[in-house]
């Protein structure tokens, strides 16, 4: 009976050695909080460039000049490709020549009008005076009319003539594809050489100066989207690119009822290509998240622990965690308390808690 009471009161001052170990020990500690994060939405988005287009021929024309190739880099304006042109330099001429002629017409009728003009006056004074007949009269009337009919019809010609000048001239600049941004050649649908005819594709091209992220967003996230802030495109690589400007397209999909949303990526940005895959993130708001030091946690295998530090204890406790978060933080689904202190250095605090175990023991 006292051989017992002796090793119990031995068991007691252990314990209470050990106890005391840990209190006194200097253990650097941090409490649980909750913290206010901003609230994202993330979305799986596809990058596609701003400008994409297919040229086509306006005209039935033989290819006589073919500048770019597929994965050449065009810059704006520059002639991509030219067709023979003779006739429609010929149609241009043509016209032109016409209006020179429709120019000294509508002189000698202006001056016939004059002519005419002078004439009905001073036949309708002579008329008054009762030195001539009213048939005299007629005829001076009938003569101005036809100048001024003169004068009207080679001024529509030459209003007709404009206009013909004006299509030949459109007709002429179909001779020449102009590049109408700067970007690079895709696809090519045609030979030098070769007769083209209206309507026919002849080389596919897109802009990698001008791109922008795509998502689709559910119908319930809609006017949170609408009011979101600062989307973030982040691509596999873990580049961040913050986006621009954004555009939703007021139509929901009839079978997933989403809606698509465009975010212009800033001009110029390197390495980022039509079709790569991303996450785009949109601010929509404040949250509160229960986070502890990323420093402090510990993985065995796949159970996630921390050493949780009470008054006189120390415990490791297994949790369930959530996001990384800035400044280090990681989110807590489960297993803390807001102002329960866990050890920053998970290492010191389980060989404290191992030592404690062997004193223990004895």
């Amino acid at each position: 009976m006292i051989r017992h009471s002796i090793s119990t009161l031995m068991m007691s001052l252990l314990l209470l050695t050990s106890m005391l170990s840990i209190a006194d020990t200097h253990l650097a500690v941090v409490a649980v909080e909750d913290k206010s994060f901003p609230q994202v939405e993330i979305f799986d988005a596809t990058v596609e460039a701003i400008h994409h287009s297919t040229i086509s021929s306006r005209i039935s024309a033989e290819v006589i000049e073919l500048n770019f190739d597929v994965n050449d880099v065009v810059p704006k304006d520059a002639l991509i490709m030219q067709f023979r042109d003779e006739e429609f330099q010929a149609r241009v001429a043509q016209i032109q020549a016409s209006l020179l002629v429709d120019t000294a017409q509508a002189r000698e009728a202006v001056a016939r009008q004059k002519e005419a003009s002078s004439e009905e006056k001073r036949v309708r004074n002579l008329f008054k005076r009762k030195l001539l007949a009213q048939a005299a009269l007629d005829t001076a009337i009938a003569n101005l009319t036809a100048s001024n009919a003169k004068v009207q019809a080679v001024q529509a010609q030459r209003k007709a003539h404009l206009a013909q000048l004006d299509e030949a001239k459109v007709q002429l600049s179909y001779t020449k594809i102009v590049a109408p941004y700067s970007g690079v050649v895709t696809e090519r649908f045609i030979e030098l050489g070769e007769m083209v005819s209206p309507g026919q594709n002849l080389m596919t091209g897109i802009s990698l100066n001008s791109l922008r992220a795509v998502v689709k967003v559910p119908q319930y996230l809609l006017s949170i989207i609408q009011s979101a802030k600062a989307p973030v495109l982040t691509l596999i690589d873990g580049r961040e690119i913050a986006g621009g400007k954004v555009v939703i397209i007021p139509q929901a999909d009839v079978r997933s009822h989403s809606f698509k949303v465009r975010v212009d990526l800033p001009e110029g940005v390197e390495n980022v290509y039509p079709g790569l895959f991303g996450k785009l993130q949109f601010v929509v708001g404040e949250e509160l998240i229960r986070v502890v030091p990323q420093v402090a946690i510990v993985q065995r295998s796949e159970v996630s622990g921390i050493y949780v530090k009470t008054e006189n204890t120390l415990t490791f406790r297994q949790v369930r965690l959530g996001r990384v978060l800035a400044d280090g933080q990681r989110e807590v689904l489960a297993g803390l308390s807001v102002g329960e202190q866990v050890a920053l250095d998970p290492m010191q605090a389980a060989r404290m808690l191992k030592l404690n175990s062997s004193r223990s023991s004895l």
